[in-house]
């Protein structure tokens, strides 16, 4: 399957069919699709050919008829009367993948699609998004951040939240299948467990399209690199249960798979649950100690030895359940204490708190802070940059770092709780197989 789904996100050739000028309540479709040109327009690793059947865009086909067959991947943007005549004709021409964006009539689909060699995904898929080859087959107007996250959603609208969102999270593979027809969420899975550019998946499931089958995906997924489910379902506790003795890491919420997302793709798995706190302000820091113990969670105690380097090293210091260096600190100041930390066996992992308003915390600092992440190849770290501008400069910060930035101190929080959930599960799978 993995060999049949590659067309989908490493098209060496695209076919984009749609309407560029329909009227009347038709014309959404028009629009779409002519964004949805242009966001593919910017893709470099294939041919990008078109189909426009109102035959005025310079440069296209007016009829897929004309289309040379063998294409790898072809999408499909039309409202349902001329996606269901469109469809079969397309279908002879053999692509190895097509992308029905539109709903259509179940019955006139699976009899077009029967015998067919084709992956179908969709109908009604957002489309499948690949940035590090720079495939953006989804229409709209969209900022996409860069990641290594794979999302897989089974309702489009929630797909395009995820995109939304997904700002601190970044996006490494993003495609919405139907929970009913065509190529399913386990398929997609198990491609995604064997993709090296991934370091983590997420899924949106509404259900299962073959329950033990998506269980055995999972299984074989988490055994690779974390993965977090999303159930849409208000009675899915069996198909949850089932999730949680896969190794699937089970969220309440989309804030949570986010957040959860952005730390477990860039840092290693909380092994144990003291937290070690370096902040600039002592007030959210007190905050963050109340978040984490209401998950169970406790604030590091080090050992004398370290606290007294710390006291020698900073003066200012205020030392309590956490470390205040006050409000004059700067890079260099978290970059010693941290490293001080991350040598300390009382220590798991740790939680840096920089307020960047009324202190000399500054956005240079954020982004020399994110080169610590590099220095802890076995201990988590997460940051808390609070009171930041949200500013082009800010996302690229995020975009371009190892260390998990959060805006907010309970989505900080949330994800040392999934890093600590994914500790326990990689700490079984390796007393399950002591040589792996």
């Amino acid at each position: 399957m993995s060999a049949e789904l590659k067309p989908i996100f490493e098209p060496r050739s695209i076919l984009i069919v749609g309407a560029s000028e329909l009227a009347g309540e038709e014309r959404i479709y028009s629009e779409l699709f002519h964004s949805l040109l242009q966001n593919v327009s910017s893709y470099e690793k294939g041919k990008v050919f078109i189909v426009d059947l109102s035959g005025k865009i310079e440069g296209s086909y007016k009829n897929v008829a004309k289309v040379k067959a063998g294409l790898d991947l072809g999408a499909v943007l039309l409202p349902e009367k001329l996606l269901t005549k469109t469809l079969p004709k397309l279908l002879t021409k053999q692509p190895k993948a097509i992308i029905i964006m539109t709903g259509g009539p179940m019955e006139e689909l699976a009899k077009a699609t029967k015998r067919k060699k084709a992956a179908i995904i969709g109908p009604e898929s957002i489309g499948v998004i690949n940035t590090k080859s720079g495939l953006i087959a989804v229409p709209g107007r969209w900022q996409i951040p860069a990641g290594s996250v794979a999302f897989i959603s089974q309702d489009s609208c929630v797909a395009e939240n995820i995109l939304s969102l997904a700002t601190t999270t970044g996006i490494g593979k993003l495609i919405s299948v139907n929970k009913n027809f065509g190529t399913d969420e386990s398929d997609i899975l198990s491609y995604l467990s064997g993709d090296k550019e991934t370091r983590c998946i997420c899924v949106y499931l509404r259900k299962p399209r073959d329950g033990r089958k998506f269980i055995g995906a999972l299984a074989e997924a988490a055994a690779e690199k974390p993965v977090i489910v999303l159930s849409g379902s208000p009675s899915a506790a069996i198909l949850e249960a089932a999730v949680k003795q896969a190794g699937g890491i089970l969220v309440q919420d989309m804030r949570e798979m986010l957040n959860g997302a952005a730390a477990l793709a860039r840092q290693p798995p909380l092994f144990g649950g003291r937290i070690a706190v370096i902040t600039n302000v002592s007030g959210p820091a007190e905050l963050f100690e109340k978040y984490l113990a209401r998950k169970g969670m406790v604030l590091a105690k080090p050992s004398p030895v370290t606290l007294e380097k710390i006291k020698k090293q900073h003066l200012g210091a205020e030392i309590s359940n956490f470390i205040d260096l006050g409000k004059m600190a700067n890079y260099e100041d978290y970059k010693r204490v941290a490293e001080l930390l991350l040598s300390e066996k009382e220590v798991d992992g740790i939680a840096m708190i920089n307020s960047m308003k009324a202190t000399s915390f500054s956005h240079e600092d954020l982004r020399k802070i994110t080169e610590i992440a590099k220095k802890s190849k076995e201990k988590p770290i997460v940051d808390v940059a609070l009171c930041a501008s949200f500013d082009a400069a800010f996302r690229e910060i995020i975009s371009e770092s190892r260390l998990p930035i959060y805006p907010q101190l309970e989505d900080a929080a949330e994800a040392v709780v999934i890093l600590r959930y994914w500790g326990k599960i990689v700490r079984k799978l390796r007393n399950l197989n002591p040589s792996g």
